[in-house]
């Protein structure tokens, strides 16, 4: 069993502090990993003013000095990948493969913000004035709270977020979903093992109580939040109460991908599964809507569904594999079963919900149901995809995002009916573009409204030194990653006078 613990201004506190405790529960068998403490207004408060007292010394050192303790963390993310992914894999239900590949983006981001170090932080400017020099430097703002989502726990929060607000001088509290604190207090044994100062890097456990008590806390100057629509909305209407507090929020999505009349099918049919049906159609951007050109329907629909019929769900961990050493995590027995292609969702709310989208489609009219999604009668959260072919329309199943292994098939006519489609919805994040013609995949870019494109490939392809972002009610325009830096930092200007008072503009004294 796991022994969840806090881990503020260097010390891993204890769960026996505190009154209230929830469980890790494994969503493959449905059963716990662990219990750990559900942080309140006394813990809430007591990190954030230790993580503000110790921002003031952190920001003193350079950036070059800053980045050093990345070099030292990405050699100890390396060192346990294995270890670090199957935690992953067993709080979350990833398969192995995909676990390991969330390990990676972790280091990659490591290894970015370690580069960083050595790189300017600001811009040289020219002034009207012959006699000034101009530039604009980046300042930390100083306490970021990071409220991270369940499906990639360890890269979102502890690495995309935290990792570039640190390295420009922040210290920051992460607040990792109750749904997957595991992967979370790994990282903060890595924070600590690679030697930052007490305080920098920050975990308190909880639900979405406590990450209310973070976002509101007034020592705290930035949120980097990434989860449902609801309550980043909930969070931006917080920070906008307050004359100093800003927020970057990487919300829901009703990601899709365009097949266009020459597109390479082998290479669209790969595309589309991949994005719909990787970690059960739980990422962000995990393609729900394929839009297809008009008489290649019938040429992509057999293609697809041969390779649906293929896909298989069950754990992702089997017996026989030996967990690497950590200080709060005996060895145990487990290996990677290749068999399946997905996991299970995350609780019974979430197969719920995609049980309740499949039986509207199931009921619908308007829909030709090529696969039924079913829930499979074995421990854990297991469903089927579900795949049906219709029309557009305005049926909540097209509209809202589900967050499961569920995909519409629909036709398009002409390029600009798919943008159509594509824009008629609240959310954009993510869009794929499969055609051979460079001007239409540049019409797509142009005109459909995300902030994520692929041309020839998926809505899935994210990369840590891109940014991660989406508009309308998938993001207020601060991605992360590798841009989280523009969020956690205030530009600011400044004009060095080497002569006589002058004024731009041709203004007198």
């Amino acid at each position: 069993m796991w022994d969840g613990r806090h881990y503020v201004s260097g010390n891993f506190n204890t769960a026996e502090e505190d009154s209230e405790k929830f469980s890790n529960i494994n969503p493959s068998e449905g059963v716990s990993l662990g219990e750990f403490p559900q942080a309140g207004q006394d813990l809430i408060d007591s990190a954030c003013s230790l993580a503000k007292d110790a921002q003031r010394g952190w920001r003193q050192l350079s950036k070059f000095q800053r980045s050093e303790y990345f070099w030292t963390l990405a050699q100890l993310v390396e060192r346990k990948r294995e270890e670090l992914a199957n935690a992953i894999s067993l709080e979350t239900g990833k398969t192995f493969n995909e676990s390991i590949a969330e390990v990676n983006e972790s280091l990659h981001m490591a290894q970015y913000v370690f580069g960083t170090g050595r790189n300017p932080t600001g811009e040289t400017l020219s002034s009207e004035i012959p006699e000034k020099d101009g530039y604009m430097i980046r300042k930390p703002k100083g306490l970021v709270a990071i409220i991270a989502p369940f499906n990639f726990p360890l890269a979102i929060g502890a690495f995309w977020c935290a990792a570039p607000a640190i390295v420009e001088g922040n210290t920051v509290i992460l607040k990792p979903s109750e749904d997957a604190p595991m992967s979370s207090q790994l990282a903060a044994e890595l924070y600590d093992e690679a030697g930052f100062p007490p305080g920098v890097f920050n975990v308190v456990h909880g639900d979405g109580r406590a990450g209310d008590l973070l976002a509101k806390n007034k020592l705290v100057d930035h949120v980097c939040f990434t989860g449902s629509a609801d309550v980043g909305k909930h969070i931006r209407k917080v920070c906008a109460e307050s004359w100093h507090k800003t927020c970057s929020c990487e919300m829901g999505s009703k990601s899709a991908i365009i097949v266009c009349g020459d597109a390479n099918m082998g290479l669209a049919v790969d595309a589309a599964v991949s994005s719909s049906f990787k970690l059960s159609g739980q990422r962000c951007v995990s393609t729900s809507r394929i839009f297809v050109q008009q008489g290649h329907m019938k040429e992509f629909i057999k293609k697809f569904s041969d390779r649906v019929k293929g896909i298989s769900t069950g754990p992702p961990l089997i017996n026989g594999f030996v967990v690497g050493k950590s200080k709060s995590m005996e060895e145990g027995e487990m290996v990677p079963d290749p068999s399946y292609y997905y996991g299970p969702l995350i609780n019974e709310d979430a197969l719920k919900k995609v049980e309740f989208y499949n039986k509207m489609v199931e009921e619908s009219e308007s829909t030709e149901l090529l696969f039924k999604g079913v829930r499979l009668d074995r421990d854990g959260f297991f469903i089927t995809p579900c795949v049906y072919t219709c029309g557009w329309g305005d049926e909540p199943y097209l509209k809202n995002e589900v967050f499961g292994p569920h995909v519409a098939i629909i036709p398009f006519k002409k390029i600009e009916d798919a943008i159509n489609m594509y824009n008629d919805t609240d959310y954009g994040l993510a869009l794929g573009v499969i055609t051979e013609n460079f001007k239409t995949a540049r019409f797509c870019r142009d005109n459909c409204h995300f902030g994520m494109g692929y041309w020839n490939g998926g809505s899935i392809a994210a990369e840590s030194h891109f940014g991660f972002g989406g508009v309308k009610k998938s993001g207020n325009g601060w991605p992360s990653a590798a841009r989280t830096y523009q969020a956690v930092t205030h530009e600011v200007a400044w004009t060095v006078n080497h002569g006589g008072l002058a004024f731009p503009q041709g203004m007198s004294r």
